[in-house]
């Protein structure tokens, strides 16, 4: 059996993205690369969506692939070396 996906981890979660974009946008998210607020956040959860929806999914299902998704980034334990980083007030990654 071949395979075409990979899978990336998040916190304590597994996550098989729907197409490398989405693994992109994920990564850019979950670090907070070209992100500077609520806009960028909002641009890439849609890449990941719509890349869903690409895949077959529907709008909803995609969606709620998008909490699940958030969801396991609120389960990373940010290092102590990383804790005292500064983040703007309008960024809120998870």
């Amino acid at each position: 059996m071949e395979m075409n996906s990979f899978a990336m981890i998040f916190g304590r979660c597994v996550w098989i993205p729907p197409s490398p974009k989405a693994a992109l946008a994920a990564l850019s998210l979950f670090y907070g690369i070209g992100v500077s607020g609520e806009p960028d956040i909002t641009a890439l959860q849609t890449i990941i969506s719509d890349q869903y929806v690409s895949t077959g999914k529907s709008q909803s299902e995609a969606d709620k692939e998008i909490v699940w998704l958030n969801d396991c980034f609120s389960t990373y334990d940010v290092p102590a070396e990383n804790r005292n980083q500064q983040k703007g007030p309008d960024i809120a990654l998870w």
